[in-house]
C-alpha cells in the first residue's frame, strides 16, 4: 500500500469503532466492508475468517438495531462491559516518580501521561483536539485520525514511534473485548486493526534496515 492508502485504511478502521449508524448498516449488508479488507487480507496473505463478522444477510435496520445495543453494552460507561476506547486508561497514570498524587502509579484514570503527550505532539503538528476528546486525546478514534493524518504527510519516523509508544495498548483492548463475546462485527473490528498495526510494525522495522 501507499502512503495515502494507509491513510485511507486507517480512516475505515476508524469508522469502525464509531457509534453506529444506518449508513454503516447498510455498507455491512452490501458487503462493502467485507471486500474492502479482503483485498488486504489477499494481498498479505492472511486468512479472511476474521473479516465473516463484516457479513450480514439481515436487514440494515436489523443490523442497526443489533450494533446499537452492542455498542452499548461494550462501549458506554452506562454498558455492562464498559470496556474503555482510551490509552490513558491502560497504563499507568504516570512515571514522574516525583509525582505525589496518590493514585499516580495506578491504572484506570484519565489523561495520563499518554494524554498529555498526545496533546504536545498535536502542538507541534498544529493540531487541536476536537471539543468532545477535550478530557480524552489519547481515545481510540483520536489516535486512528492521528495516524492517518501521519500517513499523509510521510512522516514515518513519527509512524513508527507512534505505533510503538501510543498504540501498544491495543492488544488489551482486544483481549477485553473477546471475553465480553462481543458481536461478530467488533470481534472482526477488533482483528483487523489489530493485525494492521502488528503489520506496519513488522514493515516499519524492516524498512529501517534496508
Amino acid at each position: 500500500m501507499s502512503e495515502e492508502e494507509r491513510a485511507f485504511f486507517c480512516e475505515v478502521i476508524l469508522s469502525l469503532f464509531l457509534p453506529p449508524s444506518i449508513d454503516m448498516a447498510e455498507q455491512i449488508s452490501e458487503g462493502q466492508f467485507y471486500f474492502f479488507f479482503k483485498n488486504y487480507m489477499d494481498s498479505n496473505n492472511h486468512q479472511e475468517k476474521i473479516l465473516q463478522g463484516f457479513l450480514s444477510d439481515k436487514s440494515p435496520s436489523l443490523i442497526l438495531k443489533e450494533l446499537d445495543e452492542e455498542y452499548y453494552r461494550l462501549f458506554s460507561e452506562f454498558g455492562k462491559e464498559r470496556i474503555s476506547m482510551v490509552e490513558s486508561y491502560y497504563k499507568q497514570w504516570t512515571m514522574d516518580p516525583e509525582c505525589s498524587i496518590s493514585f499516580a502509579k495506578e491504572k484506570g484514570f484519565l489523561m495520563g501521561d499518554s494524554a498529555i503527550h498526545l496533546l504536545d505532539l498535536f502542538s507541534y503538528f498544529g493540531l487541536e483536539t476536537d471539543d468532545s476528546f477535550k478530557g480524552m486525546p489519547d481515545h481510540l478514534l483520536v489516535e486512528l485520525e492521528f495516524l492517518s493524518y501521519l500517513y499523509k504527510i510521510r512522516e514515518e519516523r513519527f509512524i513508527k514511534s507512534f505505533i510503538k509508544d501510543h498504540l501498544d495498548w491495543i492488544p488489551q483492548l482486544k483481549k477485553g473485548i473477546i471475553k465480553s463475546n462481543p458481536h461478530p462485527f467488533y470481534r472482526s473490528a477488533i482483528e483487523i486493526l489489530d493485525l494492521f498495526l502488528g503489520l506496519e510494525k513488522e514493515r516499519l522495522e524492516v524498512e529501517k534496515y534496508e
